[in-house]
């Protein structure tokens, strides 16, 4: 894969890991703590999730080195890229169009976010599917 999607990967992993797993762990010590936890409880949950963070980023980096995108992989962005376009279209058009319509944001949350997902899914393992059968035809045609 290229340097780019990986830098990209391992630094969205850690992002995602670091906050989630500080809120966990802050959730844990404050559950020992009636009032706010002091300091040095903070300082250990960030020490923490700081660790578990890297540890998954230097994974997800060495995970994506030198591998072909698999069928799951066109699938995933498939499925993100048409469903984050159906969710954001789905939820500020109507409110951009008709302001005064409360329940509109919904479509975006109950219909096309949703409907995104699947059919950028299901385009996303045809896609998959023609790119293997042209390779196919490739080596077809190269070995006569």
């Amino acid at each position: 894969m290229k340097k780019t999607i990986r830098i990209l990967s391992a630094f969205v992993t850690f992002v995602a890991v670091f906050y989630f797993t500080f809120w966990i762990f802050g959730a844990i010590v404050s559950i020992f703590f009636d009032s706010d936890p002091p300091k040095w409880a903070m300082v250990i949950s960030s020490i923490a999730s700081f660790i578990t963070a890297g540890y998954l980023a230097y994974h997800v980096w060495k995970k994506k080195e030198n591998k072909k995108p698999s069928q799951g992989s066109y699938i995933l962005a498939g499925a993100l890229g048409v469903g984050v376009a159906g969710f954001i279209l789905g939820f500020f058009g109507p409110l951009i169009l008709t302001p005064e319509a409360n329940q509109g944001p919904l479509l975006g949350i109950l219909i096309t976010g949703p409907a995104g997902i699947a059919i950028g899914a299901i385009g996303g393992s045809i896609y998959w599917e023609i790119k293997k059968r042209k390779a196919k035809k490739v080596v077809k045609d190269n070995q006569n």
